[in-house]
C-alpha cells in the first residue's frame, strides 16, 4: 500500500467514526419523521422514473428504515431485492422479498432472506435501481460505506459482466445530517446519481462513472 492510499483510508477511517456518532445523536422521534418523509420521497421517485424493480438494503441499528419505502414498493407491484452478505469474499448474493417473514437474522447481525425461501437470483441479474446506505454522501455521487467495499465489488461485478446493457441508477438514502461537503474517493468507489435525504430528492450524475 502506498502513502497516498493510507492517508485516504486513514482519513476515511477517522471519518466513518464521526459519522457514525452523528447518525447515532439523531434522537428516535427524528429517525422516525426523517425515515417517513425520505422514503416518501422515495417512492414519488420510483414513480416519477418508472422503475419496476429495485435492490435495497434491511435497515440494520440506526439506518435510516426504509421498511415504509419497500412497503409502498411492494404496493406499486415493485419487485423488491435484498442482499445477503458473503463475508468470505466480501461480496453480495440478491434475493427476491416479498414478504417481512422471509428475514433472518444473518451475517453482521442483519436480517437477511433465507436462501430455501428466496434463492439467490443469477449473477447476470439487473435491478433497475439499487438504494445503498452509508455514514455519509456528498451532492457530488460521494458516498462513504462500512468499510467492507460490498456495494463496490456489486457495482464492479455488474459493470464487468457487460458494459453495453444499461446498469441500475445507483441511489444513496439518509439523514440530511449525514451529507457533507465533500466525501473522499477512490477510483473502486461507486458514485452515486442520485441522493434522497428528508429534505429532497439531489440528481448529480446522469449516467454511473465509468472507471478508466
Amino acid at each position: 500500500m502506498n502513502g497516498e492510499n493510507s492517508t485516504i483510508h486513514e482519513i476515511k477511517a477517522q471519518l466513518r467514526t464521526r459519522m457514525s456518532q452523528v447518525r447515532s445523536r439523531i434522537s428516535a422521534e427524528l429517525h422516525r419523521d426523517s425515515s417517513d418523509s425520505a422514503c416518501r420521497h422515495a417512492a414519488m421517485w420510483l414513480n416519477r422514473e418508472s422503475v419496476r424493480s429495485m435492490l435495497i438494503y434491511v435497515p440494520f441499528r440506526n439506518e435510516l428504515d426504509t421498511k415504509p419505502l419497500i412497503e409502498e414498493a411492494w404496493q406499486a407491484g415493485i419487485e423488491v431485492y435484498v442482499p445477503r452478505c458473503r463475508r468470505e469474499d466480501c461480496s453480495m448474493t440478491l434475493h427476491r422479498l416479498k414478504q417481512w417473514d422471509e428475514l433472518n437474522v444473518g451475517t453482521y447481525g442483519i436480517l437477511e432472506p433465507e436462501p430455501q425461501q428466496s434463492p439467490a437470483m443469477a449473477d447476470n441479474f439487473l435491478p433497475e435501481a439499487v438504494f445503498m446506505p452509508g455514514l455519509a454522501f456528498d451532492r457530488q455521487g460521494g458516498r462513504l460505506g462500512y468499510g467492507g467495499g460490498y456495494y463496490d465489488r456489486l457495482y464492479e461485478r455488474f459493470w464487468r459482466r457487460d458494459k453495453m446493457a444499461k446498469l441500475p441508477v445507483w441511489v444513496g438514502i439518509g439523514f440530511d445530517a449525514q451529507v457533507i461537503e465533500q466525501v473522499p474517493m477512490e477510483q473502486t468507489d461507486a458514485r452515486l446519481q442520485f441522493l434522497i435525504t428528508e429534505q429532497d430528492v439531489y440528481e448529480m450524475n446522469k449516467e454511473a462513472e465509468k472507471w478508466n
